[in-house]
């Protein structure tokens, strides 16, 4: 666990994620993380790629604070000094054709104008104020102390895995020197020798968009069964050597187009050998498609364990810390803990690049020498916009729509119980991907048409993407084979208690993946909506997915919510203790 104590004071950072994926902002202010949002939540684009301008404005009103005021700026990307390593790098992976190389020349180049870029993205917020100081962390570096820091253990090894850094795609790091040293890199694979590369090239012949849909093919590799000719041509593009580390084909890349979700990851004739009869007529999915998703699955999970006991092969390592895109894989995650390789797995809040706003801030304060927020504050997910009730109030009566004003908690919990879909606003939103609470569409975890129900008339996504369950912590292994997973962040096996009392939340390979719900939870109103309902029928949780409806973000502010629950089949909206009924919609 790195130190988080200091005699300084540290004045204000802000961390930020610009110019590529999952772009977002994080604040902290002296030694307090206040406030992490998404720029998608704010400018109500899903997976939005914009400066996160809006992001930055947001966690500064959330401090009452300008950006002027701000003491220093950190930036999760540095090319500086990296250049001749990188164009070495596009000079052996890039194909051999020149304009691959080119193309990826510009673009390893391209990074060297990030101070510019990320300069003139805030300019329009610092309304003729001096910047602040731009520092710039290492991508996995970032990464790294987001997961360290908010270990509640002492972490002794760390794994960073995902697309690609300024140049590696997986980093292997030895803690063992404390909180006080450095962490020590261990290893590293060079982009695009990558597990993220290799599941963003899956996710496009299934006909989805990478670095975006990934946990599409997740869901849809439950679907499959072990199949030889599926895995035979998995194998071909990555493979698990004897020492654990798995090495993707570079040949069937363009690595050229691997940091664009618009562009073909893969070459014209690895598409060939690779692609199938995976779409029906009617565009459904066959067979084939859930057998090469479950053999993708299968080679990710066995990627994964391979660095896994390399690393403690390495170190000697009982507790590690995981980080990187791939650890928002929650089936590789749940194997990984499963797996009995180390003792204590953490895994962050969001290990994605929208978290590594909040890690570049936090490696910026610690090569400062100055505190770092505890680990239980960076892992409480409640610190995106929230809303009082006068500003919910004040929503309603601009909507014109009647509401009446309730005790949420219990009229939820009544209302779900009674089998309706609601609709859950309350507090500050969460950070990260999962809705855990404070941004929820929830419904009757014993009614297994519940499911169905929500994928078609509320979220209308594939019908064969799975719900999260909700569960009080304390009654979690009476379900779940896990006491503990307060962020959904991995999927475990269910018991036949689940089965039997509550099918909506069991996917159709015998597995959920639950929140844990604690006595403590930061969200307390959502506790206490929990614990109503298993008063009123017996069963401790509820079903929960994000608010929103497909190809939107979750929902932000009160106005969002309005708008989702106006468009979407749910029957009832609580925006704290306010409750409208979808007759107020005519509906």
């Amino acid at each position: 666990m790195i130190d988080h104590h200091s005699s300084a004071a540290s004045g204000a950072v802000l961390g930020l994620s610009a110019l590529a994926h999952d772009p977002a902002a994080a604040l902290i202010v002296d030694g307090r993380l206040v406030a992490a949002v998404e720029q998608e939540r704010i400018d109500r684009i899903k997976r939005s790629t914009a400066f996160p301008a809006g992001a930055v404005q947001a966690v500064l009103d959330e401090a009452g604070l300008r950006l002027g005021d701000v003491d220093r700026v950190a930036y999760y990307w540095n090319d500086r000094g990296q250049a001749a390593r990188a164009l070495y790098s596009a000079c052996l992976q890039a194909p051999a054709n020149t304009a691959g190389f080119a193309r990826m020349a510009r673009q390893r180049l391209r990074g060297l104008a990030a101070p510019a870029r990320v300069a003139d993205g805030l300019r329009p917020l610092l309304g003729g104020a001096p910047a602040p100081p731009l520092d710039f962390v290492d991508h996995h570096e970032a990464h790294l102390v987001a997961a360290w820091a908010s270990a509640p253990f002492d972490a002794e090894a760390a794994l960073v895995v995902d697309g690609r850094g300024e140049v590696h795609s997986t980093s292997l790091y030895d803690l063992r020197g404390g909180p006080s040293a450095p962490p020590r890199l261990l290893e590293t694979s060079p982009f695009p020798d990558s597990l993220g590369v290799f599941y963003g090239a899956v996710t496009q012949l299934l006909g989805y968009r990478a670095l975006s849909d990934e946990y599409k093919v997740m869901g849809l590799a439950s679907y499959g069964k072990p199949n030889e000719h599926w895995a035979e041509r998995i194998g071909s593009l990555l493979r698990v050597g004897a020492d654990g580390r798995p090495k993707v084909h570079i040949p069937s890349l363009q690595p050229e187009n691997c940091s664009s979700a618009e562009l073909d990851w893969l070459t014209a004739r690895a598409r060939r050998r690779l692609s199938g009869p995976f779409r029906d007529a009617d565009g459904s999915f066959t067979a084939d498609a859930y057998d090469f998703a479950y053999a993708a699955q299968e080679a990710l999970e066995r990627g994964l364990l391979g660095l896994l006991r390399r690393l403690v092969e390495r170190t000697g390592a009982t507790k590690v810390v995981l980080v990187g895109g791939v650890a928002m894989n929650a089936a590789a995650v749940g194997r990984a803990r499963a797996s009995g390789i180390v003792d204590e797995l953490h895994v962050p809040l969001a290990p994605t690049d929208a978290g590594a706003s909040v890690g570049a801030a936090l490696a910026v304060l610690r090569r400062r020498g100055l505190p770092l927020p505890p680990p239980g504050e960076l892992t409480d997910p409640f610190v995106g916009p929230g809303f009082g009730p006068g500003e919910l109030r004040a929503a309603l009566v601009a909507s014109k729509l009647p509401f009446r004003e309730v005790d949420g908690p219990a009229a939820a919990a009544a209302a779900i119980a009674d089998g309706r879909l609601v609709g859950w606003f309350d507090g500050r939103m969460e950070f990260g991907e999962r809705a855990l609470g404070a941004r929820s569409i929830l419904g009757d975890p014993r009614k297994a048409e519940t499911r169905d129900l929500i994928n078609a008339s509320v979220k209308r996504r594939e019908s064969y993407r799975p719900f999260a369950p909700s569960v009080l912590e304390e009654h979690s292994s009476r379900y779940f084979a896990t006491g503990r997973s307060r962020r959904m962040g991995e999927i475990v096996a269910v018991t036949p208690t689940a089965h039997a009392e509550v099918p909506a939340v069991v996917h159709v390979d015998g597995t959920a993946r639950p929140q844990t719900v604690p006595k403590d939870w930061p969200a307390r109103r959502f506790r206490a909506l929990i614990e109503h309902f298993a008063r009123i029928t017996g069963v401790p949780m509820v079903v929960n997915t994000s608010f929103n409806v497909r190809d939107e973000p979750i929902v932000c502010t009160p106005d969002d919510a309005l708008r989702c629950f106006a468009s979407s089949g749910l029957d009832q909206l609580y925006l704290g203790d306010f409750v409208v009924d979808k007759e107020a919609f005519g509906g």
